[in-house]
């Protein structure tokens, strides 16, 4: 039967879909909870891209400056790619270990990243893997933690994915 019904509506698994002919089954069909965070995703991409408001914890965020019409708006996004584990380890990677096999130390990338966005309140950063992220953050003094809760809010610092690493590594 494979992963669909047959026209009688009984499931691959056994169970009876009341759906009808032809419609996965149930035990292929994502949960609900991630689909509605993902729909939800789509749905505040859609905002942004169309100049709604965003709101980070109920305070509305300035998404880009100001479109000029007529002209060819550039919109540049600094975010990371750092990948956890591909070609040195965890630890080599975030203290910048072993530097002959490739030039990293992440943590100084979340240290002169956090400075540059308090030098300039222009500046946005988007931060993707968490793996680096959560073990820098716990480095941090309360103060150092606060200064970037700040920039959460003000919508300057952002996280993307919400995963432990880079997508292309999550899903291979």
């Amino acid at each position: 039967m494979g992963a669909y019904a047959r026209a009688s509506g009984v499931c691959a698994r056994g169970c009876l879909d009341s759906a009808g002919p032809w419609t996965m089954s149930r035990a292929l069909r994502p949960p609900l909870p991630p689909l509605c965070f993902f729909l939800l995703l789509l749905a505040a991409a859609g905002a942004r891209a169309g100049g709604y408001e965003v709101c980070v914890f109920g305070v509305p965020v300035q998404t880009c400056p100001t479109v000029q019409p007529n002209m060819l708006n550039v919109h540049l996004l600094p975010h990371t790619h750092d990948d956890v584990g591909w070609l040195k380890t965890v630890d080599q990677y975030f203290y910048g270990i072993k530097n002959d096999i490739q030039h990293a130390g992440v943590q100084y990338i979340l240290d002169s990243v956090i400075s540059a966005l308090l030098a300039d309140p222009t500046r946005r950063f988007i931060y993707v893997e968490i793996a680096f992220f959560s073990r820098w953050w716990h480095q941090q003094t309360n103060a150092t933690q606060e200064v970037v809760r700040d920039l959460v809010r003000q919508g300057r610092l952002e996280f993307a994915n919400g995963g432990w690493v880079m997508n292309d590594e999550a899903a291979t």
